[in-house]
């Protein structure tokens, strides 16, 4: 009787947890609708769907509106016409014409896919029809347009095609500069075998400071060197005491100025007075060749010039005449004779 009453308490549990398993089978497993009243609709992909099964959740905005039902082909005479889902829409929901069906498969394809559906324009009132014959489309959103939007795809391609078109452009370019470092001998270049590039440049500027590093190292040139720059030191404080001097000369040459500037306004001054006098001579020179007065008429008369030309002329042998009675005199040849 006790072994009878055990195995009956089994039963009753076993019975009790199918039940709640299978409470919970329609609660989470996609079976929510089983009670409540819906409608179908056909969601048709040209191109295959992955992933969808039986009693799945399909959202609207992130709610869930109803679930996949049945899924089959379009035409099972054309298979490349597609597949199609049924999905059962919640009555008191309604579906606009201009709806679409998405499908955005998991990026780790860890679990079932998402299926949701869009409503491309809420403006338009129109109603999908609630006689199972209603069509609306559906596609898989690739993985990539999930991780990257299909806007920034297009800016990455073109950036790749602009990447690719800079790379083929810097082609020659690399090719320039790879020959520009290749190793050449200065032997070579001197001999005009090859073309100097960047390494013989680099060889000759290294041989170059080599020198310089020997110059330099040189006690001798060192001693030299000193010498130079306190040459140039002495030479900097000889050039500052000359710019001194010149400075100086400058200012001489300041008062120089001045003074000159003096002197040509006194000059000016003076040719103005020298003007003056001029002027007035002329005006007496005009008076005298004007035959106007005692001294014009002494200059412009012909007879007292004539006269005057012959009392020179007798003055002059008057003074020869004096000038040999002298000359008689010192000799004492003179010989004076006395007469009452």
């Amino acid at each position: 009787m006790a072994e009878q009453h055990q195995k009956t308490i089994v039963g009753v549990f076993a019975l009790t947890a199918l039940v709640l398993v299978g409470v919970l089978v329609v609660m989470f497993g996609g079976g929510q609708t089983v009670f409540a009243e819906t409608y179908d609709i056909n969601v048709d992909f040209p191109k295959e769907v992955v992933g969808i099964q039986d009693g799945q959740s399909v959202t609207l905005n992130g709610k869930r509106i109803g679930e996949t039902k049945k899924i089959e082909f379009i035409d099972k005479r054309q298979l490349g016409l597609g597949v199609r889902i049924v999905v059962a829409i919640n009555a008191e929901y309604d579906l606009p014409v201009n709806s679409h069906v998405e499908v955005a498969s998991n990026v780790m394809s860890i679990g079932r896919p998402m299926v949701r559906i869009v409503v491309d324009d809420t403006g338009q009132p129109e109603m999908l029809t609630r006689d199972g014959k209603a069509i609306i489309n559906g596609r898989m959103i690739p993985v990539a347009d999930q991780i990257v939007p299909s806007e920034m795809q297009e800016s990455l391609r073109r950036a790749t095609v602009e990447i690719g078109n800079l790379a083929s452009a810097l082609t020659p370019v690399a090719k320039n500069l790879e020959t520009l470092l290749e190793p050449r001998r200065i032997k070579d270049v001197d001999l005009k075998g090859v073309t100097a590039n960047l390494a013989t440049v680099v060889e000759r500027f290294d041989k170059a400071l080599d020198h310089l590093n020997q110059i330099i190292g040189d006690t001798e040139n060192r001693d030299n060197l000193k010498q130079l720059l306190a040459n140039a030191k002495t030479m900097s404080k000889q050039g500052v005491e000359v710019m001194d001097e010149v400075k100086g000369l400058a200012n001489q040459g300041k008062q120089i100025v001045q003074n000159t500037d003096q002197l040509v306004r006194r000059l000016a001054v003076t040719v103005d007075k020298i003007s003056s006098v001029l002027a007035n001579l002329d005006q007496s020179l005009a008076s005298l060749n004007s035959k106007k007065g005692t001294m014009g008429l002494m200059l412009n008369d012909n007879r007292l010039y004539e006269e005057l030309l012959l009392s020179a002329r007798r003055l002059t042998k008057a003074l020869d005449d004096f000038r040999e009675v002298m000359n008689l005199a010192k000799k004492g040849e003179l010989k004076i004779k006395a007469g009452l």
